[in-house]
């Protein structure tokens, strides 16, 4: 029993240690992300291209290391389509909004939802239960989003009402699709580079469709924005890769909380990078973040 409990704890850990990964990844994405919104769409086909080359080629070397190829199912294909089509629901909410707010407005509240929101679907769909000290690691983290809500308030005057929706939208999004491929990796068994690059190649056809007419464009911005398209055609797949790894160390509830400790990197890459007004709440923030994760994994 003892060996049993120590083989859990073990998992556990490893699955934190990959959703933190999959964390900063995603922090510096959605930083990168900021940058390129208001080239619009064409951007967004120009990354899921070069994506999807990417994830393909590094699949294809997994493979060959593996001694087997992917085995294309109908279930496979229909499953990636779902995920593909929650994907860029969430890619296109994100572009939008931060073409015209800060990503200090968004970022901080749709991360800090979504993990509240699949802990309960968590619950529902896949039957995984949080402890109760995982629950107050949900709580404290929900603590950090109220403490950067709050800066928000006090160093614009107000809480807008159009931010808040944007990112209530998007962390609904975020919750749909990280539960269902939490579902689909850990119910129904779908190899995790599998799934996501089957998915990479539906989301190029999905995109064509979206931008159909505005491929040159689409590769104007490609060129203009070459560095940007790179950085987020590795670290979009890094971040959802190693969480769908996470998934299967770890309850999927519990991965989606320690990913929203992104909020805290991004607020900081906001502040140094892209130069957005940033409070010393954020200290405060950063430390409720960091004992939400402990409380999660302890």
């Amino acid at each position: 029993m003892h060996e049993g409990h120590r083989r859990l704890t073990r998992m556990l850990l490893l699955g934190v240690t990959l959703a933190l990964g999959s964390a900063l990844a995603h922090a510096a994405w959605n930083t990168a992300s900021k940058t390129i919104a208001p080239a619009g769409r064409p951007a967004l086909w120009a990354v899921a291209i070069v994506e999807c080359c990417l994830v393909v080629t590094v699949t294809a070397v997994v493979m060959i290391v593996r001694g087997h190829g992917i085995a294309v199912t109908g279930e496979l294909l229909l499953l990636s389509l779902g995920s593909t089509a929650m994907h860029a629901l969430t890619m296109g909410l994100v572009q939008v909004a931060y073409q015209d707010f800060d990503i200090s407005q968004i970022y901080p509240l749709s991360r800090g939802l979504a993990p509240v929101v699949v802990a309960l679907t968590g619950m529902v769909v896949l039957g995984q239960w949080l402890s109760w000290a995982q629950w107050g690691g949900v709580l404290l983290m929900a603590a950090a989003v109220g403490a950067l809500l709050f800066e928000t308030v006090r160093t614009r005057g107000s809480l807008q009402a159009k931010p808040l929706l944007w990112s209530a939208c998007i962390a609904v999004s975020i919750a749909g699709y990280t539960t269902y491929d939490g579902w689909a990796v850990v119910e129904r068994g779908l190899d995790p580079i599998a799934y996501y690059a089957v998915g990479t190649v539906i989301q190029v056809v999905l995109w064509s469709v979206i931008v159909r007419g505005k491929y040159a464009e689409g590769l104007r911005q490609a060129r203009t924005h070459a560095r940007t398209v790179a950085v987020l055609a590795v670290l979009i797949p890094t971040s959802y890769v190693l969480s769908l790894y996470a998934t299967l160390h770890a309850p999927v509830s519990l991965v989606a909380a320690v990913r929203s400790s992104s909020l805290i990197w991004v607020a900081l890459s906001a502040a140094l990078v892209l130069r957005e007004p940033i409070g010393r709440v954020r200290v405060t923030a950063t430390v409720l973040a960091a004992a939400a994760v402990v409380a999660m994994v302890v």
